[in-house]
């Protein structure tokens, strides 16, 4: 086992470390392999095995094989995980500019929440709630595999026309009024609400 320091070093030496620490401290339980991974965080295998090497070293990641593929998983066991994983999971992990700038790429946006994953809320329904029209497909799934590659795990998200967001929020929808009373952030609000 490595020193503290050498440790530290080995943690945050690059972005593409940054994503594999949200990928496996977001998903203690899950096994990936490679390939996985690199889908994960939106980066080639290359890059990917030589990051996941550091972290092997220092005893964070651990391997396992099972019919003959090699899986890689969080070691729960790590010396500084808690502490790792608190930090790792409270920094901010998708710039709330950048998605501001992509959402309004993707059709005419007139509310998105942010939750969850976004502002460190554990059991929140959603991620991330969309009201809008026009909406391009692409350029929609294309946000959110970023986000996910960003954030380390699947985002949950849902997306209404304005219509049907105005007629549920006028029958106190339950899943509508769970989402806007407990915390969130309203990056874009052009319903007043």
């Amino acid at each position: 086992m490595s020193s503290s320091s050498q440790i530290l070093e080995q943690l945050f030496d690059s972005p593409l470390k940054v994503k594999l620490l949200r990928l496996f401290l977001r998903n203690p339980e899950e096994k990936f392999t490679l390939k996985e991974i690199a889908g994960r965080t939106k980066s080639n295998s290359r890059q990917c095995i030589t990051q996941i090497k550091k972290l092997l070293n220092i005893g964070l990641l651990n391997t396992q094989i099972r019919k003959k593929k090699k899986f890689y998983f969080v070691n729960q066991n790590f010396d500084f995980y808690n502490e790792l994983k608190t930090l790792v999971l409270k920094s901010p992990s998708a710039s709330k500019k950048k998605i501001l700038a992509k959402l309004k790429k993707i059709g005419t946006i007139k509310l998105a929440i942010l939750s969850g994953v976004f502002i460190n809320l554990e059991n929140a329904r959603v991620d991330m709630l969309i009201v809008g029209s026009h909406l391009k497909k692409k350029k929609l799934s294309s946000l959110i595999k970023d986000l996910e590659a960003e954030v380390g795990k699947e985002i949950d998200y849902v997306i209404m026309s304005p219509e049907e967001f105005q007629y549920r929020f006028d029958m106190y929808d339950r899943f509508l009024k769970d989402i806007l009373e407990r915390p969130h952030e309203k990056l874009i609000n052009k319903l007043k609400i």
